[in-house]
């Protein structure tokens, strides 16, 4: 789905717009969003389809600064749980406050449907910009950024549609960099267990990148899992699933090797196989992607792909801030590099 890119326009719909398109006065669009109760039935419907067709979002704050700016922020992230997100949003925190910006954060569980909630919140309390994570979201979320004219900057993607600005890096290289060093340390029958939250073009590029390597290496591309749970509270992309996704590769009929989409899911791998008994790397290798805190604590370390979530945030937040401030920006996707690092576990 192609989506123009937004610009930044000279404001949102304001109430005067509303009130002159409703053919009503200021006080009673104001009363239709603040006291509903206190307008007739007919005129708060006029009112609100009013607003909605013009894409007028009621400001919840007691008012606007003078400079029309609010020095903050608004973050949506779809995870809380693993080092590399927390990573980018101190990058991001860092940046934010050496200028004078403040920034409230919003986890969305990965639910497109949660991340228009959470778009459509902050763009109630009037942001200076916004950072999402990935490239895909809602069309709900698409029309409100249109209406607000907020710049926006992805992170951890740069592969399009970009909204406005993204920052992160080339996720399918990478993928086929780490397949391609199994494959150089003699490794011929790689298992894959897939990220367990569907459509992320992330995950899915750096899949993609790795099941090219081994088709072009004329090895097997399609012994791939994705963790499976009976209990629908279960977190299927951590721990938990790297136990899941070894059990369906032995049920499978058993790999040499295993690359995971995540380093919790690769680390879930390596406890699994430590229970069943097998030696990680002589019985099984095991890759996985990120370079979590735990990947080089854990024995024998884990062999993955080292992301830089610091400078990534950092990218973010001093894009947005040169595009607030009407400063040059050298590019607009902006790629940060992403390093194999090698260790005992492959």
């Amino acid at each position: 789905m192609n989506h123009d890119p937004v610009k930044r326009l000279p404001g949102w719909a304001t109430m005067s717009d509303v009130a002159h398109a409703a053919g009503v006065s200021l006080m009673t669009v104001s009363r239709v969003y603040k006291n509903p109760s206190a307008v007739s039935a007919a005129t708060r419907e006029r009112v609100l389809n009013e607003g909605d067709r013009l894409g007028f979002v009621p400001n919840m704050l007691a008012g606007n600064l003078a400079s029309g700016r609010s020095a903050m922020i608004g973050i949506v992230v779809p995870s809380l749980r693993n080092s590399n997100n927390a990573n980018s949003i101190q990058g991001m925190a860092d940046r934010l406050r050496q200028a004078s910006y403040q920034f409230m954060i919003t986890n969305t569980g990965y639910s497109l449907d949660a991340e228009a909630l959470a778009v459509e919140a902050f763009i109630r309390r009037r942001p200076d910009g916004l950072v999402l994570t990935g490239t895909r979201h809602s069309d709900e979320t698409y029309a409100l950024l249109r209406g607000s004219g907020l710049p926006v900057v992805e992170v951890w993607e740069t592969e399009g549609p970009i909204i406005d600005m993204a920052t992160g890096f080339r996720n399918r290289e990478a993928g086929g960099e780490i397949a391609r060093y199994l494959i150089a340390q003699g490794y011929d029958r790689i298992g894959y267990v897939d990220y367990p939250v569907p459509g992320l073009r992330r995950y899915e590029a750096r899949r993609d990148g790795a099941l090219d390597a081994l088709r072009q290496a004329g090895l097997r591309a399609d012994i791939v899992v994705s963790p499976l749970s009976t209990d629908v509270t279960e977190d299927t992309s951590s721990f938990r699933g790297g136990t899941s996704g070894l059990q369906q590769l032995l049920d499978a009929g058993g790999v040499r090797a295993v690359l995971c989409a995540s380093d919790l899911l690769a680390v879930g791998v390596m406890f699994e196989a430590q229970r069943r008994g097998m030696r990680v790397p002589e019985d099984l290798a095991v890759a996985g992607f990120g370079d979590f805190e735990i990947a080089a604590e854990i024995p024998p370390g884990l062999t993955t792909i080292r992301t830089q979530g610091y400078q990534m945030g950092w990218a973010a937040a001093d894009m947005l801030i040169s595009r607030i401030e009407g400063l040059p920006i050298d590019t607009e996707i902006k790629n940060v590099d992403y390093a194999l690092v090698k260790r005992g576990s492959a």
